[in-house]
C-alpha cells in the first residue's frame, strides 16, 4: 500500500510458509484445536511474521480470543514483538478492546510504556475504538496518565472526538481525566475536533463544561470552532451550526444550558392543548366533535420526531412529551368524571365508595412512582463471601464473570443490572423504561408499576361505566340510533375521554398481561431468557406466583431457569485455571500468583 513501510519479514517459501498461513487462518476462524496442532508440529511457528510484520499473536490479540492468546503465550510467543510501524501486541489487544486480554499480556511481561511510529502508546490505541473498560484498567491497575499525548501531541480526547466514542467522552469527561483546553500540534482543542467531524452531543457537553469562548478560539490555521463546522455539510454538521452560530454571538458570560423551555413546553403541551379544546367545545351548540378532530388529524400527520425517545436537538434530552400525554389524561379524566359524570351517579352508594376509594389509590401510586427510586446501582458490586468491592482486574480474572464493568456509571454490577441511556443509570432487575413516567421499572419500583397498571384499568373501566349512567340520566329521551350523532355534537368532551379510556384500557390490558407472563416466571420484560419463557407452570403456580409478587413476597414455585433469581458463580469460585507455562518463561510465577 501506498506510503506505508514494506514488511520487514515473511516466511520463507515452502512447508513452513503454508503452515504460518494456515495457522494465521485458523486463528480468524477460531479453531484451537487446529492452532495447537500446528504449534505442536512446529514451535517455531509462534516467532514468524506475516504481513507488515505481524506475528501469530498479534492477529490472536485483534481476534481477542482470551483462549487463543493464551495457547501463544504458552508456546512462548514475544508478548513485545513489533510490527513494521512498531505495534505490539499490547497494542492490538487494547485496540480490541478485551480487558482480560490486557491483563493477560500484561502479567506475562508486555511493556505499557511501548509506541508505535505515531508515538501512540496502548493507551491511544484503545481510545482509537472507544474502549472504556481497557483505559479504565490501564488507570485502575497500572495508573496510566491517560493525558498522555503522541508524537502529535493528541491525547486520548483528541482521539475520541475524531471518531466519536461518546461512552468513552463521557468517562473520559469525569473525575479530571482529561484537559479539554489542551491543543495538539496544529492547535486543536478536542472541541474543534468534534466541530469538525459534526459531533453534535460530544461539542455541546464540551460547550458546557467550557463556555462560549471556546467558540471564539482558534487553531493554527486560524480556524474557529464554528469555521470548521461551517466548511461541511454532512447532517450532523447542519444540525450543529446553528448553535454554534447561536452561542458565538453571546457574551463570554452567557450560561450554556441545556433546552430547559422547550422540555417544559413539550411536559404541558398535551394538558394545555386538551383543556383548549375543552373551552372551545364548550362554547359551542353543536359541531363539537370538530375541535377535538381536527387537531389530532394534525398532530399525527405533523409527526416528524415529535413522539421519538429524545428531543430532537443536539443536548439529546429525554422526551417528556409521553409523560405529559399519560399526566393529563389522568388530570382531565378525574376532572370529567367528578364535574361532569359525578353529579349524576353519587345517589348510588356503591358508585361513591368506588369513587372516592379507587381514583385517590390511582393518584398516590403515581406519585409514589414519580418520587420512589427505581433501584438505582452507584457503588460496585462485592464479593458475596468476602465482601470486598469488586474491579476491573477481579473481572479479568473470572473464566466466566457473573459480574459486568458499566463504562458510563464506571462500576462493576451483576449481570441482572442494565444501564439506561434515557435515566444514564444502573438499575438492578430492569424491567423496561416507561415513557409515561420519565424512570426505568426495575427492583424497587416493579410492584407499584402492576399495580398501577391494575389500578388504572379499574379506573378506565369505571369512567366508561360512569359515562353509560351518565348519558341514560341526561339523555333518556334519545334513541339508540341517535345517540352516538347526540354525543358528538354536544358531548364531545366527556365522550372523547370515553374513546381515550376505552384505548388507553386495552393497551394496559395487553401490558398487564406481557407483565403477567414475566414476573410469574421470575423475569422482567428485559432480562426474560428462553429457558426461563418456556419453564412449564400451572395455572394454579402462575397464579400462585402472581400474587405473591404483587405482596412483594418471594415466589413460591421457583422457576431454576430465571435470569433474576437463580444463584449464580460467585467470584472466589470461578477464577481462571490459567495452565502452568513453560519452564523457561519467567513470568509463570507472576502468572501463578493470580
Amino acid at each position: 500500500m501506498e506510503g506505508q513501510p514494506t514488511p520487514s519479514y515473511k516466511p520463507a517459501p515452502g512447508t513452513q510458509a503454508a503452515a504460518f498461513d494456515m495457522l494465521m487462518n485458523a486463528i480468524g476462524t477460531y479453531q484451537g484445536p487446529v492452532i495447537q496442532q500446528l504449534l505442536n508440529s512446529d514451535p517455531g511457528l509462534v516467532h514468524l511474521k506475516g504481513w507488515h510484520g505481524m506475528t501469530p499473536l498479534h492477529r490472536a490479540c485483534l481476534v481477542g480470543d482470551y483462549n487463543i492468546v493464551l495457547m501463544f503465550i504458552e508456546a512462548n510467543s514475544d508478548v513485545n514483538a513489533v510490527t513494521d510501524f512498531q505495534e505490539t501486541p499490547l497494542h492490538y489487544a487494547s485496540k480490541r478492546g478485551f480487558p482480560a486480554v490486557v491483563h493477560l499480556l500484561i502479567r506475562c511481561g508486555a511493556k505499557v510504556d511501548c509506541r508505535d511510529n505515531r508515538g501512540r502508546s496502548a493507551l491511544h490505541h484503545a481510545a482509537e475504538t472507544g474502549s472504556v473498560e481497557v483505559i479504565k484498567y490501564f488507570e485502575e491497575t497500572l495508573g496510566v496518565n491517560t493525558r498522555e499525548v503522541d508524537c502529535e501531541l493528541q491525547s486520548p480526547m483528541h482521539i475520541v472526538c475524531t471518531h466519536g466514542h461518546m461512552d468513552l467522552f463521557t468517562f473520559l469527561m469525569s473525575k479530571g481525566r482529561s484537559d479539554l483546553r489542551q491543543a495538539d500540534a496544529a492547535g486543536n482543542l478536542p472541541v474543534h475536533i468534534s466541530s469538525e467531524k459534526g459531533f453534535g452531543h460530544i461539542t455541546w457537553s464540551m460547550l458546557c463544561v467550557l463556555g462560549v469562548s471556546v467558540l471564539r478560539q482558534t487553531n493554527k490555521a486560524g480556524y474557529t470552532p464554528v469555521d470548521l463546522v461551517l466548511q461541511n455539510d454532512k447532517h450532523g454538521h447542519k444540525e450543529l451550526a446553528p448553535v454554534l452560530q447561536f452561542y458565538s454571538r453571546q457574551q463570554d458570560s452567557y450560561r450554556v444550558s441545556g433546552p430547559t423551555l422547550k422540555w417544559y413546553t413539550l411536559l404541558l403541551f398535551p394538558l394545555l392543548l386538551y383543556t383548549t379544546l375543552i373551552i372551545i367545545s364548550q362554547n359551542l351548540s353543536s359541531y363539537q366533535f370538530v375541535v377535538f378532530l381536527l387537531p389530532a388529524v394534525f398532530l399525527f400527520c405533523q409527526n416528524n420526531g415529535f413522539m421519538d425517545h429524545r428531543i430532537d436537538l443536539i443536548s439529546r434530552w429525554p422526551n417528556p412529551l409521553f409523560a405529559g400525554i399519560f399526566g393529563a389524561g389522568i388530570f382531565h379524566t378525574v376532572v370529567a368524571y367528578f364535574w361532569i359524570l359525578y353529579p349524576y351517579l353519587y345517589t348510588t352508594w356503591w358508585i361513591t365508595c368506588l369513587s372516592w376509594t379507587v381514583c385517590p389509590v390511582l393518584l398516590f401510586l403515581y406519585y409514589r412512582l414519580l418520587r420512589q427510586d427505581p433501584g438505582a446501582m452507584v457503588t460496585s458490586a462485592k464479593d458475596p463471601n468476602t465482601g470486598k468491592t469488586l474491579n476491573l482486574v477481579d473481572l479479568c480474572m473470572m473464566h466466566d464473570p457473573q459480574y459486568i464493568y458499566c463504562p458510563v456509571c464506571d462500576i462493576v454490577t451483576t449481570k441482572v443490572t442494565k444501564h439506561c441511556r434515557l435515566c444514564e443509570r444502573c438499575y438492578l432487575h430492569m424491567d423496561h423504561h416507561c415513557l409515561f413516567l420519565l424512570k426505568c421499572v426495575a427492583s424497587n419500583n416493579h410492584v407499584l408499576f402492576l399495580w398501577l397498571l391494575i389500578i388504572a384499568s379499574i379506573n378506565m373501566s369505571f369512567y366508561c361505566l360512569g359515562f353509560c349512567l351518565y348519558t341514560r340520566a341526561v339523555l333518556p329521551e334519545v334513541a339508540y340510533t341517535d345517540l352516538f350523532r347526540h354525543l358528538l355534537h354536544t358531548e364531545a368532551w366527556p365522550f372523547s375521554l370515553l374513546c381515550l379510556n376505552v384505548a388507553s384500557l386495552m393497551w394496559t390490558s395487553s401490558l398487564i398481561y406481557q407483565q403477567y407472563t414475566v414476573v410469574v416466571k421470575g423475569c422482567t420484560s428485559y432480562f426474560n431468557e428462553w429457558k426461563a419463557r418456556q419453564y412449564p407452570l400451572s395455572v394454579h403456580q402462575s397464579l400462585s406466583n402472581f400474587l405473591h409478587f404483587l405482596v412483594n413476597m418471594p415466589l413460591p414455585h421457583t422457576n431454576p431457569h430465571s435470569p433474576l433469581f437463580t444463584p449464580g458463580a460467585t467470584p472466589s469460585a470461578n477464577i481462571r485455571n490459567i495452565p502452568a507455562l513453560p519452564s523457561n518463561n519467567k513470568y509463570l510465577s507472576d502468572i501463578q500468583v493470580i
